[in-house]
């Protein structure tokens, strides 16, 4: 995805990400998802963990193997892109937790590219 953006709001929405995990998000490297702070495990997160009020975004790895989530690190961020609190995949998991990112926009040259795109292969 050379030089394409998955999100071409992302830099608007999340002003105060840091360019790393920015770019990292927009090569797919890493994920963002909001938050869903109704769910049960949030509430229960936030107990242990009283930061994570503050949070709206977590960003993770989306390439990590089922069986070593526990070495995984997750960066929970407020809605301006401020880090609030780092949690391993062994102090929480993330299922059940995440929504999807409604308020960030897909870009129209990454669908574009996602069209010419199966398992990894792109054909120009």
């Amino acid at each position: 995805m050379l030089g394409i953006e998955k999100y071409d709001n992302l830099k608007e929405v999340i002003p105060n990400l840091m360019p790393v995990l920015r770019d990292a998000i927009q090569s797919e490297f890493l994920e963002i998802k909001k938050i869903n702070k109704e769910c049960e495990k949030y509430i229960a997160s936030c107990n242990h963990f009283p930061e994570l009020t503050k949070a709206e975004y977590v960003i993770f790895s989306q390439h990590i193997k089922k069986n070593e989530h526990k070495y995984e690190m997750f960066v929970f961020i407020d809605a301006e892109g401020n880090m609030v609190r780092h949690v391993t995949g062994a102090e929480m998991e993330l299922y059940g937790l995440l929504d999807s990112c409604a308020n960030l926009h897909v870009s129209e040259e990454y669908v574009e590219q996602q069209t010419h795109c199966h398992d990894g292969e792109c054909r120009h």
